[in-house]
């Protein structure tokens, strides 16, 4: 299994759980080895674990950010609904 970088990947998102933990996941943007980096493919991958993967239905809120210091916030989730 392949596991993002977190220096390299451009976008993370926190999910906070319905047990109180919390937890960061960095997006995956390439799809091959020598591709350019793709934001809006990895917003996608990181929607997907959220909405249909083995997260679905444990966590509370989910919040998606560009993986800068003082990153925007660019997709927000509260109970598997998309609120931003």
């Amino acid at each position: 299994m392949i596991h993002p970088d977190p220096n390299t990947a451009l976008s993370k998102c926190i999910v906070y759980f319905n047990d109180g933990n919390s937890r960061t996941f960095y997006s995956l943007d390439k799809t091959h080895k020598r591709s350019k980096p793709n934001q809006a493919l990895g917003i996608r991958r990181l929607e997907k674990m959220l909405l249909q993967g083995k997260l679905k239905g444990t966590w509370e809120t989910a919040i998606i950010y560009e993986n800068r210091i003082n990153g925007n916030e660019l997709v927000k989730y509260k109970n598997g609904v998309r609120v931003f």
